[in-house]
């Protein structure tokens, strides 16, 4: 019996990969090895916001929930795709931007913002060059009760950000956010789709790494697919 297609949405972790400004980047350190311990083991030292990964409210506030304390209901579920319809720049985007595409927001939906920059991926660009939300949006976004905020931006703030207000706004509604998705190009824009990014379940931390994967019914179309593209 045929099932949901899987899209993997997360990034390999490795310790060359690009990191985000002023962060280390994750170290795997072989402890043990079949030829001489008579087993592979493996350590590895690295942030937890590193690559795919699960922003809590503990991110940024004190006295919020920490990374175990989120309902895992919250990272699954039914996910609504916005996509920028250019080539990736600095900017906000705005809600007028999001509503005038026809924009279907549920309550208890997850919103993901596909912005495009993973065409930079693993260059300097991918941590300068891509979109945010606009204070507006992240507003309507609250008011709408999302589960979560996804996207393929390495933040939901400016990499010039001084007072990270983005981040604020959004964990300081609890909602958790999901940052460095990939291959959302497979996924569709004009269809619902189930959505998963299980964190790890870190006692007391302010984040996690996660593997996110959506499932797509067979007929789901994608970009590559030609699927609907908000103009």
């Amino acid at each position: 019996m045929s099932g949901p297609r899987i899209v993997d949405l997360s990034y390999t972790i490795s310790s060359d990969m690009l990191v985000y400004p002023h962060t280390e980047r994750p170290t795997c350190q072989w402890v043990g090895r079949v030829n001489s311990e008579g087993y592979n083991l493996t350590r590895i030292t690295m942030s937890v916001h590193t690559g795919t990964h699960v922003d809590a409210p503990k991110h940024f506030l004190d006295g919020v929930p920490c990374i175990d304390q989120i309902p895992l209901e919250r990272f699954f579920g039914t996910c609504r795709l916005f996509r920028a319809g250019e080539a990736p720049t600095r900017r906000a985007i705005t809600l007028d931007e999001v509503r005038s595409s026809g924009f279907d927001l549920h309550e208890g939906d997850i919103f993901v913002l596909a912005t495009g920059i993973e065409a930079f991926a693993e260059k300097g660009e991918y941590n300068t060059l891509y979109p945010f939300p606009s204070k507006d949006l992240i507003l309507w976004l609250i008011a709408g009760r999302i589960s979560a905020y996804m996207t393929d931006a390495t933040s939901v703030d400016p990499v010039d950000s001084l007072d990270s207000s983005n981040h604020h706004l959004i964990l300081g509604a609890g909602i958790p956010i999901v940052e460095n998705l990939r291959n959302l190009t497979e996924l569709p824009t004009g269809k619902p789709f189930t959505i998963c990014a299980l964190p790890l379940k870190l006692g007391g931390r302010e984040g996690a790494p996660c593997r996110a994967v959506a499932l797509l019914d067979a007929e789901a179309p994608s970009m590559r697919d030609g699927g609907h593209r908000p103009r």
